[in-house]
C-alpha cells in the first residue's frame, strides 16, 4: 500500500478504547471488519492461540499493513521523487509505514472493553505514522457504527498504551509475535 503526497497532516491518536453493550467476540468482529475496510490484512490465529495459552481473558486478532522487507527499498525512491512532478504519480508514492494493529476485547460490567492499537514498525523505512490514520478513519466509522446502533457506552482517544497485560500493548505484541 502506498500514501499519496499530503496524505493528512495534524496530530495522530495512537489507538481507541470502546466500552460496548455487545459481547466481546460481536465487538472484535465489527472492528476487524472495520479495520479491514481502512487496508489492513488480518493475521491468522496464531495470535489468539498463543494469548489463550498465557490464560488471558481476551480475544484478539492482529492486522498488518506495509511490507517491512520492501519499506527500505520504496521508501529510498520515495525520497528521490519527493519534492519533485514525479511524487503525484501513484508508482512514486512512498510506502504506508509497516505496521501491526491489534483489536482486542473483554467482558465488562457495561457489556465490553474494545482495544484498538497500532504499532509501527522499527524496521521500517517509513516513520510517518501513516498507518494511525488510517486506524483513526477505522475508529471513527466504528464509533459511528456503535453510536447508530445505540450500543455505545463511552470512547476515549489513546495517545499511547501501558503494558498492563492488555494484548494490544507493546510488551505482548513483542513478546508473543516478535513485533518490532
Amino acid at each position: 500500500m502506498r500514501v499519496a503526497p499530503f496524505g493528512g497532516t495534524g496530530v495522530s491518536f495512537g489507538g481507541g478504547r470502546f466500552l460496548v453493550t455487545v459481547d466481546e467476540r460481536a465487538a472484535l468482529e465489527a472492528a476487524v471488519e472495520h479495520l479491514r475496510t481502512a487496508g489492513f490484512a488480518s493475521g491468522d490465529d496464531t495470535f489468539q492461540r498463543l494469548l489463550s495459552e498465557t490464560g488471558s481473558e481476551w480475544v484478539a486478532q492482529d492486522l498488518r499493513v506495509g511490507d517491512v522487507k520492501k519499506s527500505w527499498k520504496q521508501s529510498f525512491i520515495a525520497w528521490a521523487a519527493e519534492d519533485t512532478v514525479l511524487e503525484f504519480f501513484r508508482p512514486f508514492w512512498r510506502p504506508v509505514t509497516p505496521s501491526l494493529v491489534v483489536a482486542c476485547a473483554r467482558a465488562s460490567d457495561a457489556g465490553s472493553e474494545l482495544v484498538i492499537y497500532p504499532h509501527d514498525s522499527i524496521k521500517g523505512g517509513s516513520d510517518r505514522g501513516d498507518s494511525r490514520r488510517l486506524v483513526q478513519g477505522a475508529l471513527q466509522s466504528l464509533k459511528e457504527r456503535f453510536s447508530a446502533a445505540g450500543q455505545l457506552v463511552s470512547f476515549e482517544r489513546m495517545r499511547g498504551i501501558k503494558n498492563d497485560g492488555s494484548p494490544a500493548s507493546q510488551k505482548v505484541v513483542r513478546d508473543l509475535l516478535g513485533w518490532r
